[in-house]
């Protein structure tokens, strides 16, 4: 009768050994892959969201949602969300419990809403995109200047998703062309103005 062996302790150190070399390669791989798909709900979300806008626009004469007003009056968010029936699609996957991670247009945020003729190339006119800070709804015109930043927010593997004024969206680099020119921002760097520049 053969006598059973039990494994040596150099076998299960190596074993160990293997398992944590795997698991070292392999913990950054699922991390990326789960950053990817949050990335891409992040992106159904704003089509959803600019496809609701451009409901707005066919519904109140071809104008876009107003960007600002005074409490308690209704802004760019409140206009759509009649036609988005779930209101998590408001929130990046990938941002901080605090805040929506979406910012409107400051080009287009009239207290009135833009008229859709008044955009030359939609398809490189920026509509809305994710933004570092959060609007602080109980302040005059939806912001709060002390605390609040909004620029583009690059959360998803060093860049943003952007919706675009047609309706598209799009993942572009921190760095790329228009969201880092001069031209792109105002005096204290705080609000991204749209271009007709972007790629």
């Amino acid at each position: 009768m053969m006598r059973r062996r039990g494994f040596t302790l150099i076998e299960l150190l190596v074993v160990i050994a293997i398992i944590a070399i795997l698991a070292a390669i392999l913990f950054p791989v699922f991390a990326k892959a789960r950053e990817k798909a949050r990335q891409a709900s992040c992106s159904s979300n704003e089509k959803q969201i600019a496809l609701a806008i451009m409901q707005y626009s066919q519904d109140y004469d071809e104008m876009y949602p107003r960007g600002y007003t005074t409490p308690p009056a209704r802004d760019w968010k409140s206009d759509c969300e009649p036609y988005i029936k779930n209101t998590q699609v408001f929130r990046c996957p990938s941002v901080p419990a605090q805040g929506s991670g979406y910012g409107y247009s400051w080009w287009m945020a009239t207290s009135t809403g833009r008229p859709l003729a008044q955009i030359d190339m939609p398809a490189r006119t920026c509509l809305f995109n994710e933004i570092i800070g959060s609007v602080d709804r109980s302040a005059p015109w939806g912001y709060n200047t002390n605390d609040q930043r909004f620029e583009p927010g690059p959360r998803h593997t060093d860049g943003l998703n952007m919706a675009f004024a047609d309706g598209h969206v799009k993942w572009l680099r921190k760095d790329d062309r228009g969201l880092t020119a001069p031209a792109a921002w105002n005096l204290n760097g705080t609000w991204w103005q749209p271009t007709d520049t972007l790629p």
